[in-house]
């Protein structure tokens, strides 16, 4: 049985004894093209199942009678790992699922926004491109390059619906997220159109978006964003040319900003998790 196979059969068995989920982590980053080698299979539950999980685990079929084992959580009552079989060479494989974190969407919003892709010949549900880039936003160095990539698919998806005509070129560039993103817009002279640019930096609420755009509408007001850009850096992005090397090291320096930002957040909720284990240990 192939990767593939391996996950259909997985999400096949879940969802037949009840549990609604999506795919997640690795093996969602390697469906968006990206390959990945993982033991782990990341996925988000609907609340809902959360208290009966182990019960239905049981009945998967995927456990042999007495072996469901469950592993440690430092975070108890939102994410649970559940041994499903030992590989060849000696690596555990793990089902691990996620309730809830700071960093995903309520489940029916997830589910709204899925992507359903067919693996092993039947149809497997993923986390939407758009959440699986929000839920790589960690403090962990390596989610960052899952990031960096996604956001290049994401720029692409985007643009090729707008140059087929199914969606405006304001709603794409208020998306827009990577330096090859960037360039294939600009190739395309698309920043030519002020009042798609403009429409686009009202809409977002991405630093990242908006140092993008701000050169071509210099006296355009930003809107508010997840992070706000530092006034100096702001000021230099108003007066400096688009797509020019000093256009660009602005952009990445708004990058940085935002990318420390998250990785404060996440450690923070982390933090927060551990105190409060702390406390009910003393």
């Amino acid at each position: 049985m192939n990767a593939d196979e391996r996950l259909a059969s997985l999400v096949q068995a879940l969802e037949a004894s009840g549990i609604s989920c999506l795919v997640m982590g690795g093996h969602a980053v390697r469906h968006y093209g990206l390959h990945r080698y993982t033991n782990d299979y990341d996925l988000t539950l609907a609340p809902e199942g959360w208290d009966a999980l182990p019960n239905s685990l049981a009945q998967t079929g995927l456990f042999p009678v007495g072996t469901l084992v469950e592993g440690n959580s430092w975070r108890p009552g939102a994410f649970r790992r559940f041994r499903i079989g030992t590989l060849a060479n000696g690596q555990e494989e793990w089902l691990e699922f996620w309730r809830e974190n700071h960093l995903l969407a309520p489940f029916p919003e997830l589910y709204s926004r899925r992507e359903v892709a067919t693996y092993g010949g039947q149809p497997v549900p993923f986390l939407g491109l758009a959440d699986l880039i929000g839920s790589k936003e960690t403090e962990r160095s390596p989610d960052w390059d899952d990031v960096c990539y996604l956001e290049e698919v994401q720029d692409a998806r985007f643009q090729a619906q707008c140059n087929a005509g199914l969606l405006p070129l304001a709603t794409a560039l208020s998306e827009l997220r990577s330096r090859r993103g960037f360039d294939s817009y600009w190739i395309e002279n698309r920043f030519n159109d002020a009042v798609a640019v403009r429409a686009a930096l009202a809409r977002t609420h991405n630093p990242i978006t908006q140092a993008f755009l701000l050169p071509g509408v210099p006296d355009a007001a930003l809107g508010s964003a997840v992070v706000a850009i530092e006034p100096v850096v702001e000021k230099r992005l108003r007066s400096t040319v688009p797509a020019s090397a000093l256009h660009r090291a602005l952009v990445e320096v708004v990058r940085r900003q935002y990318k420390v930002y998250c990785q404060a957040r996440d450690r923070a909720d982390k933090q927060a998790i551990r105190a409060l284990q702390d406390n009910a240990q003393t």
